[in-house]
């Protein structure tokens, strides 16, 4: 019996399991019982057993198996078509499959477009969609669209005055995605207006048009530019009060206009016409009037001018004033007196006054006095002179050290104070007395040092320090700390002075014993040219010019020698290089001085540091 090999589609009905049967049976014989084939729905071979099929106990069989084998479905998977707006969120990604899924058989993963967000098409790929091992998968792909977005682009409203030049032109946008400002634009909106600073009153439009955008569909919205009338709708006076005898120049008044323009500045002038009959009696400073002569109360009490208001722009208006006189007697007069400042000294000082006067008044004398806010400030505070040579005289306490006080003077003349008069006039000023620093210096080492040692000195009470040395300024030295390196006994002073300016010196000296203690020379010499220990170094020994330096081999013979030894030798004899080895030096600092001895190492074998 040989089973017959069989085929079908996944998901489909088994096929009728059938065999051959060789040689024929015998008469009526015939087979009971039907193949079987092993179990299991997924691709692949799937063998075809004998099952139950038996003849009666006259026959032998020889069953020859097969397979069943079941493959792959083909399902045919098409994106479909999407399209979303530029700024939008993506839509679904969906798909249409054919034919229907076995069972409760099921795709896994999703589908996935190209990356982009500018207004174009876009492929939507398979991405990492699937299904089991059961099926072929043929995926045909599709586009997401997106579209451009309505941008609108409004020019904005604007209003000018005539003669004025034209205000900055300007749009709003309305349709911008992703939070994108007129920035991602192309090309920037080019906006104009037919109105320019000779227009007369009227609306005048303003349009935009030439942006470019990549991802915009973009409307424009006209604006209107109001240019208004802006000519001077007023003229307002603040009188002084001006008194006879004034000196020409004296303030009589202050004008002011209004305009329909808020931004309108005006300009004042004389002008001839009805009521200028006093005109040549004034001058006009900016919008101020001034007298062009002595006034006399008696001879005239009230006085007529004409004004002349112009705004930037050309336009103008013309009033009638009247200027009053006032026959009283007219304040003392003070000029404002500096604060003072100053450092805390015991020595005395004064403070000159100026503009000291009577007022306008001919004859009159004036008297000054002074007070203080602070008498604990002051050992003495007094006034003297009078008029224009008047000075104020004060000696700061011995024990104040620091304070202020507020300064009053004031000037009374004799003209009494009849209708309104006024015979007194007071200043203050401030006099701030600074405290001086607490100035000290330390040095880090003491004041007795060797030569060639560096200290530093630190000053400490005050906000900048200027050291000097042998009373010359050391430039660029204006912190707190100075590190010195003296070849001698020196005396150091610095300068300390305050966050207020105020300044102390002191001075500390440094007295260096030439005890060569800080002499010492480097035993050791690797002079093959790696820059470490190339050269024979002798630290401070440049503080000893007299020095005579010499290095001997093992036999006492000379090997170089050098006055004023400078740390230049190379370990060198007429060029050529001595042999690794020990060598012995002497440092001689002259007659009835101590001389040091020590030996050398070469070696150029290795660094030596």
């Amino acid at each position: 019996v040989t089973a017959a090999v069989k085929t079908k589609v996944y998901g489909e009905t088994d096929p009728e399991l059938t065999y051959t049967v060789a040689p024929a049976l015998i008469g009526t014989d015939e087979f009971t019982g039907t193949l079987e084939r092993t179990t299991g729905e997924n691709i692949g071979d799937h063998a075809i057993g004998q099952g139950n099929l038996t003849l009666n106990s006259n026959y032998a069989v020889t069953f020859v198996p097969a397979n069943l084998s079941i493959t792959a479905k083909t399902i045919m998977v098409a994106a479909v078509v999407k399209t979303k707006e530029y700024g939008e969120a993506d839509p679904e990604l969906t798909y249409t499959f054919s034919p229907a899924l076995i069972g409760t058989d099921g795709f896994t993963g999703s589908l996935i477009r190209v990356v982009g967000e500018k207004a174009g098409a876009y492929a939507i790929n398979k991405n990492n969609l699937s299904l089991s091992g059961n099926y072929i998968l043929d995926y045909t792909a599709a586009n997401l669209n997106i579209t451009k977005a309505q941008l609108t682009i409004s020019a904005e409203n604007k209003e000018k005055f005539v003669g004025t030049t034209n205000p900055v032109l300007t749009v709003t946008y309305n349709g911008f995605k992703n939070n994108e400002t007129s920035a991602v634009l192309i090309a920037q909106p080019a906006i104009s207006t037919t109105a320019t600073a000779g227009s007369l009153a009227g609306n005048y439009p303003i349009t935009a048009n030439g942006a470019i955008a990549d991802n915009y569909n973009i409307n424009y919205v006209a604006g209107t530019l109001k240019v208004v009338a802006g000519a001077p709708t007023d003229i307002n006076i603040a009188s002084v009060t001006v008194y006879e005898n004034s000196a020409i120049g004296t303030n009589a008044a202050t004008f002011s206009s209004t305009s329909e323009n808020p931004l309108s500045t005006f300009t004042y002038t004389l002008m001839a016409g009805a009521g200028d009959t006093d005109n040549g009696l004034f001058t006009i400073s900016g919008n101020k009037i001034n007298t062009a002569s002595v006034l006399d109360f008696e001879s005239k009490s009230n006085y007529s001018i004409r004004i002349k208001s112009t705004t930037q722009y050309g336009t103008s208006m013309e009033k009638v004033f009247i200027i009053a006189l006032n026959d009283v007697n007219e304040t003392p007069t003070l000029a404002a007196v500096d604060n003072q400042n100053i450092c805390f000294t015991t020595t005395a000082q004064t403070v000159a006054l100026t503009g000291v006067s009577a007022g306008p008044e001919a004859n009159q004398s004036t008297t000054l006095t002074v007070s203080s806010s602070n008498s604990n400030l002051f050992e003495t505070l007094t006034i003297s002179g009078s008029g224009a040579t008047a000075k104020i005289n004060y000696k700061v306490k011995a024990g104040a050290i620091a304070g202020t006080a507020t300064i009053t003077v004031t000037v009374k003349d004799n003209g009494g104070t009849a209708n309104g008069g006024v015979d007194t006039y007071s200043r203050t000023f401030v006099v701030t007395v600074n405290a001086l620093p607490i100035a000290a210096i330390n040095s880090d080492k003491g004041t007795q040092i060797s030569k060639g040692e560096t200290v530093l000195l630190n000053a400490t009470g005050g906000s900048n320090y200027v050291w000097a040395a042998h009373n010359s300024i050391i430039s660029g030295q204006h912190s707190a700390t100075l590190a010195v390196r003296p070849s001698e006994t020196t005396t150091y002073t610095v300068t300390v002075t305050n966050s207020s300016g105020c300044s102390e010196t002191r001075s500390i000296t440094l007295t260096v014993l030439e005890d060569f203690v800080k002499v010492k020379a480097t035993n050791i010499m690797s002079p093959n040219g790696d820059g470490v220990n190339d050269k024979w170094v002798i630290d401070n020994l440049d503080l000893y010019p007299n020095n005579e330096v010499k290095v001997f081999d093992r036999t006492g013979r000379l090997l170089f020698g050098k006055k004023g030894y400078d740390n230049s030798w190379d370990a060198t004899l007429n060029g050529l290089p001595l042999a690794e080895g020990t060598y012995y030096y002497i440092i001689d600092f002259g007659t009835k001085r101590p001389k040091i001895k020590g030996f050398i190492t070469i070696t150029r074998s290795e660094q030596t540091r």
